[in-house]
C-alpha cells in the first residue's frame, strides 16, 4: 500500500526537482526574462500581443491601445523616434511606450503632422487673423502650417514659422489676388480651404496637400486641390527656418479622376521614413489619397512618380501598378473602387517597404507591397509560396481589430499605428510572423 502511494507522489515530485536543478545550474535569467532580456524590453517598450490572437496569421493587436485623445486624426513617428498625434485639442508628443508625460500644444483644427530631418515638427491647423487691408473688424479663420522647434524637449519650444494661406501660396503673389479669395459672400472664400496632409523629403522639402472649392485650371492662381512644395529660405547663403512655396503641382487634375489627379486630397506620404535604414532615398515621388465623396474616383490612392529632366521635374503616373497578377495576390492597390474614403497613407521605410492605407468608410487598415500587391509574402514552409497572404483587416466597432473612422496611419520598427478617430484611441499592431 505504501509503495502504491509513493509512486504517484514521485511522478509529481520528479519534475519539480528537475526544474529546481535547472534554475540552480543555469540561473533564473535563462528561464525567466530579466530587465536586460530583449523579449522583456519589447514588452515594456511596445506593449504585449493579445494572447487570443497570437497564432492568427496577419496583424495582431499590441496592447494596451493608447487612450486619452479627442478624435485623433493623424499620427506620425518622427526621425527622433517620438510619436506625434493630432486631435481636436492640438498636437501631442509621446514616446513609443506612452510611459512618459505627454507634451501637448493646443492648436485649433489640428489636422496633420510630420517632422523633418532637423527634428522640426509641422502641424496643419487653423489660425484666427485680422487683415487690416480688408476689414480690421473681421477675424478670419484660415488654414495654416505651423513649424515648431524643440517639441521633443531638446530646448525651449519655439514657433519658428507659420505659413498662412492664401498668403503663402506663391501663385497668389499680389494682395489683390489674395484678397479676392477672402470674400465671405463668395463660394470660393478661402475659409473653406483645408490643409489635409504633410510629408517630408530627404532634403527637408515639405509637401502640403490642400483641398477646397476653387479648382479652375486656366487661371494664374493654382487650384485648391493640389500639392504644394515648400523649401527653406536662403539668406546670405544660409538656409533659415523660414519656408517659401516654390511649386504648385498643377499636372495633377483637380477635377477629373485619373492616375494623375488630386481630388479631395486627404493625405500624402513620401518614400522618406524615420531611421530604419542607414541611408535615405533622394526619390521625390509620393503617394496621395483622394477622399472626395460626390465624385466617382476609381483609383483613390495614387503613386505619383517624380522624374528630373533637363526641362525640370515631371510628375508621372505609375502605370505599372495596373498590372494585376491574380495568381500572386487577390487584392491590389490599383484595384478599381478598392477604397471608399481613404484618409491617410504611410510608407514603411524598412526593407519590407510596405504601404499602409486607412479608409474611414470601410473602417479598414490595408497593407500592400511596393509592387501594389495586397498582403505579405508567404512564410517559409507555407504550402503555397507564390501567393501573397492577405493581412488587411477591420470593420466598424470598438474591438481590438475593429475601427471607427480610422483617419491616420504610421509605421515604425514593425509596428503599425492607427489613429482610430471614432474610438478616441491610437491602436497598434504587429505581424504575428514578427514574433516567431
Amino acid at each position: 500500500m505504501k509503495l502504491a502511494l509513493i509512486q504517484p507522489f514521485m511522478r509529481v515530485l520528479a519534475p519539480l526537482l528537475l526544474f529546481f536543478l535547472m534554475m540552480v545550474q543555469g540561473g533564473c535569467s535563462e528561464l525567466f526574462n530579466t530587465k536586460d532580456n530583449a523579449d522583456t524590453d519589447e514588452i515594456f517598450n511596445e506593449g504585449k500581443i493579445d494572447p487570443r490572437l497570437e497564432n492568427v496569421d496577419g496583424y495582431a493587436p499590441v496592447l494596451p491601445f493608447w487612450g486619452g485623445f479627442d478624435a485623433p486624426n493623424d499620427i506620425h513617428v518622427g526621425f527622433d523616434e517620438f510619436v506625434y498625434v493630432t486631435d481636436a485639442n492640438g498636437v501631442h508628443l509621446l514616446d513609443r511606450a506612452d510611459l512618459s508625460p505627454r507634451v501637448t500644444i493646443e492648436l485649433e483644427g489640428a489636422e496633420a503632422v510630420t517632422q523633418d530631418r532637423l527634428l522640426n515638427v509641422y502641424v496643419a491647423a487653423r489660425i484666427d487673423t485680422i487683415i487690416e487691408s480688408i476689414d480690421p473688424s473681421i477675424t478670419w479663420n484660415l488654414p495654416a502650417v505651423l513649424k515648431i522647434k524643440n517639441m521633443n524637449g531638446a530646448g525651449p519650444i519655439k514657433f519658428v514659422d507659420t505659413l498662412i494661406f492664401p498668403f503663402d501660396d506663391a501663385s497668389l503673389s499680389t494682395s489683390a489676388a489674395q484678397n479676392s479669395r477672402l470674400n465671405r459672400s463668395s463660394g470660393t472664400n478661402y475659409e473653406k480651404v483645408k490643409i489635409t496632409g504633410l510629408s517630408i523629403l530627404a532634403d527637408n522639402t515639405l509637401y502640403v496637400t490642400r483641398t477646397g472649392p476653387f479648382n479652375e485650371t486656366t487661371q494664374v492662381a493654382a487650384p485648391d486641390n493640389t500639392v504644394l512644395e515648400f523649401h527653406r529660405i536662403v539668406e546670405n547663403g544660409i538656409k533659415t527656418d523660414k519656408m517659401r512655396n516654390v511649386r504648385q503641382i498643377r499636372s495633377l487634375s483637380p477635377n477629373v479622376p485619373s492616375l494623375r489627379s488630386a481630388i479631395g486630397l486627404s493625405g500624402i506620404a513620401t518614400f522618406v521614413a524615420p531611421p530604419q535604414r542607414d541611408t535615405y532615398t533622394d526619390n521625390r515621388s509620393f503617394l496621395i489619397t483622394q477622399s472626395q465623396a460626390n465624385i466617382d474616383i476609381p483609383f483613390r490612392v495614387l503613386w505619383i512618380d517624380v522624374v528630373e529632366t533637363v526641362d525640370g521635374l515631371v510628375y508621372q503616373q505609375n502605370s505599372q501598378l495596373l498590372a494585376q497578377d491574380t495568381s500572386q495576390a487577390s487584392g491590389f492597390l490599383y484595384e478599381t473602387n478598392k477604397f471608399l474614403n481613404p484618409q491617410d497613407v504611410a510608407f514603411g521605410g524598412d526593407d519590407d517597404a510596405f504601404i499602409f492605407v486607412v479608409d474611414s468608410e470601410t473602417h479598414r487598415l490595408y497593407q500592400f507591397q511596393s509592387n501594389g500587391q495586397e498582403g505579405v509574402p508567404p512564410p517559409a514552409g507555407a504550402e503555397d509560396q507564390t501567393r501573397q497572404i492577405m493581412v488587411s483587416f477591420g470593420e466598424l466597432g470598438a474591438g481590438p481589430k475593429q475601427f471607427n473612422m480610422p483617419s491616420g496611419v504610421a509605421y515604425f520598427r514593425r509596428v503599425v499605428y492607427v489613429a482610430d478617430k471614432g474610438n478616441n484611441r491610437i491602436a497598434r499592431y504587429k505581424l504575428t510572423s514578427d514574433f516567431e
